[in-house]
C-alpha cells in the first residue's frame, strides 16, 4: 500500500494513463479490422486512416515503433 503521497500520486496517474492506453489500442485494434468487411473481402477506403491510426498510437506511446512500422508495411502491401 502506498505510505506518502508521490506514491499515491502516482497510482491515480498509472490508472489514467491505463483506461487511455487500454482505450486507443482498442480504437486501434477495430479500425485495424475494418479494412475487411464481412465476408473477409478488402475494403481499401480505411486504409490511410488506418495508418493514421498507427502513427497516433505510436506518438502518443501507446505501441512501439516496430509493431507500427510492421503493420503499417502489411497494410501497404494489401492490394
Amino acid at each position: 500500500m502506498a505510505n506518502n503521497e508521490s506514491q499515491k500520486k502516482r497510482i491515480r496517474q498509472n490508472n489514467k494513463r491505463n483506461i487511455r492506453n487500454k482505450a486507443a489500442k482498442t480504437y486501434l485494434k477495430t479500425s485495424m479490422k475494418s479494412i475487411y468487411d464481412d465476408e473477409n473481402n478488402l475494403v481499401l477506403d480505411n486504409k490511410s486512416e488506418v495508418i493514421r491510426s498507427l502513427d497516433k498510437a505510436y506518438s502518443d506511446g501507446v505501441i512501439s515503433k516496430s509493431f507500427r512500422d510492421r503493420n503499417k508495411s502489411k497494410i501497404s502491401k494489401l492490394k
